[in-house]
C-alpha cells in the first residue's frame, strides 16, 4: 500500500506524482469547493470547542447538517426526556411509512377516545371522528398536537404501543444510540429519552431524506375547528435564516428546542434540553446557530469533475483510471481553514486489469494540523476492460523492468 502526500489547497495546476515502487501511480488531480445540497455520510465528530453557552441547560449540541459533523457539544450523548422533540421521530416513522406507500395522506384517520383525552398541547380533534391524515400530521409539525400524534400512531401500526416499536425501529437504524421512545407524544413515561447529537442526527435525516415534509416546519400556523394555533418555534419569526423543527417542553424535560438555519450555502441545526424558559432556549439555540456560522467553514471537498487522482492499470484497453469518493464529503472545518486541509492518498502502486466501474481502489484519507479528520474510500469512475494479447504481454514486460514503456 502507497500512502502518498498533499495539502489541500484552492484550484491550482494538477501535480504528477511518480512513485518508486510502481512506478507512476498518477497525477493528482486539483480539487474544488462545490455548493450542492445532497447529504454527506453520517459521522460525528464532536469537538474540544471552548464556547461556552450562556444559557443554562442539561445538554446542548450544534451540528454543521451536510457533514453530519457535531461540532460542540455539552452532555451531548446523555439521554434526556425531550418532550415533544420525540414528534421528529414520530414524523420521521410516519414519512417513512408514507413513502412505502402502507399509508396515504388521503387517508381518513379515526379519533379514538385515548387521543382525544390526551394532555399537553392538542389540536382539539373531536372524539370519534375521521380527520385527514395531512391534516393530522400537519398538526403535529406546526402546533404538536398531542391528540394527532396518537391518532396517526394508532392508524399507522394499530396502537400506540405498537407504534413506539416502530419509532425504536428506525431509531436504531438511523444510529440514534442514546434515545428510546414509549409513546409518540413526548409525555413523560419512565425509559422514554433523547440524547442532544440523536435529535441532531435525526433532525439531518428529515431534512435530508424527506425535504419535501420538512418545509412543513416552517409554517407558522395551524387551525382546526375554527381554533387558531401557532408554530411554538418563535425563531422562524426572526432574521435568522431558521426554517424549522421543533419545540418541546414538560416539567420534567424543561424547555427544550432545535431549530435549523441555512445562509450562504451552510446549514446548521443547533439542540438544547432543559432550559429555564421559551425565551431562554431561543437565547441559547441563537448562540450556537451565530457560532456555528462565524466560527467555520463548512464545503464539499474531493469534488473534482476529473477526479480526485489516476491509477496506473496495467493488461487494460487504457493505462489510467480516475479515482472519486463514494459519495458527495463534506468538512466543518474552523473559519479560514479549509485551505488547510491535507489529503492522503492510500493505494496500491498499480492495479491489474479489468477494473469494474465503481471498483474499490483506495482511501483519501483528510487531515487538519494532523489531526484525521475522515477517512473517504475511492472508487474507479470508469470500466477498463482487459486489453488485447500483445498489450498485456508489453505491460507485463513494463512492469517487470521498472516501467521502461510508461
Amino acid at each position: 500500500m502507497k500512502c502518498s502526500k498533499f495539502s489541500f489547497r484552492p484550484p491550482q495546476p494538477p501535480k504528477d506524482v511518480i512513485s518508486v515502487a510502481g512506478r507512476l501511480i498518477g497525477a493528482f488531480m486539483l480539487f474544488s469547493f462545490v455548493t450542492i445540497t445532497t447529504h454527506a455520510q453520517q459521522s460525528s465528530h464532536a469537538s474540544n470547542s471552548d464556547f461556552a453557552l450562556s444559557v443554562k441547560s442539561t445538554g446542548w449540541a450544534l451540528m454543521e447538517a451536510r457533514s453530519g459533523w457535531v461540532v460542540a457539544n455539552s452532555n451531548g450523548d446523555q439521554p434526556l426526556p425531550p418532550a415533544s422533540i420525540t414528534k421528529l421521530m414520530m414524523n420521521y416513522a410516519v414519512f417513512s411509512e408514507l413513502a412505502k406507500g402502507s399509508i396515504s395522506l388521503n387517508d381518513e384517520v379515526a379519533i379514538s377516545e385515548k387521543a382525544w383525552r390526551s394532555e399537553g398541547s392538542r389540536m382539539f380533534a373531536d372524539v370519534n371522528t375521521t380527520i385527514n391524515l395531512e391534516h393530522l400530521l400537519k398538526s403535529t409539525i406546526i402546533q404538536s398536537g398531542n391528540d394527532a400524534a396518537i391518532a396517526l400512531a394508532e392508524h399507522t401500526s394499530g396502537s400506540e404501543e405498537r407504534f413506539a416499536a416502530l419509532m425504536n425501529d428506525y431509531a436504531q437504524q438511523l444510529g440514534l444510540t442514546h434515545s428510546r421512545f414509549k409513546n409518540a407524544s413526548g409525555l413523560p413515561a419512565p425509559g422514554h429519552h433523547m440524547s442532544a447529537v440523536d435529535i441532531l442526527k435525526l433532525s439531518a435525516a428529515i431534512i435530508d431524506q424527506f425535504g419535501e415534509y420538512y418545509s412543513w416546519y416552517g409554517i407558522k400556523e395551524y387551525e382546526h375547528n375554527s381554533i387558531r394555533q401557532f408554530n411554538r418555534n418563535k425563531l422562524l419569526l426572526r432574521n435568522l435564516g431558521v426554517d424549522g423543527l421543533k419545540t418541546g417542553h414538560t416539567e420534567a424535560a424543561g424547555y427544550c428546542l432545535v431549530s435549523s438555519a441555512q445562509r450562504q450555502g451552510q446549514r446548521w441545526i443547533a439542540v438544547v434540553m432543559g432550559t429555564e424558559s421559551e425565551a431562554l432556549r431561543e437565547q441559547a439555540v441563537t448562540e450556537l446557530l451565530e457560532y456555528g456560522f462565524d466560527a467555520f467553514d463548512a464545503g464539499e471537498v474531493l469534488s473534482g469533475q476529473g477526479g480526485v487522482a489516476q491509477a496506473r492499470v496495467y493488461g487494460g484497453e487504457t493505462d489510467q483510471v480516475l479515482l472519486k469518493p463514494i459519495s458527495p464529503v463534506y468538512v466543518a472545518v474552523p473559519r479560514g481553514r479549509l485551505a488547510d486541509i491535507e489529503v492522503r492518498l492510500q493505494m496500491a502502486p498499480s492495479f491489474d486489469a479489468p477494473i469494474q466501474l465503481k471498483q474499490s481502489m483506495g482511501v483519501a484519507a483528510l487531515y487538519l494540523d494532523g489531526n484525521p479528520l475522515l477517512d473517504v474510500p475511492l472508487v474507479a469512475m470508469s470500466e477498463i476492460p482487459e486489453g488485447g494479447f500483445l498489450k498485456r504481454v508489453t505491460d507485463t514486460i513494463s512492469r517487470s523492468i521498472g516501467g521502461l514503456f510508461d
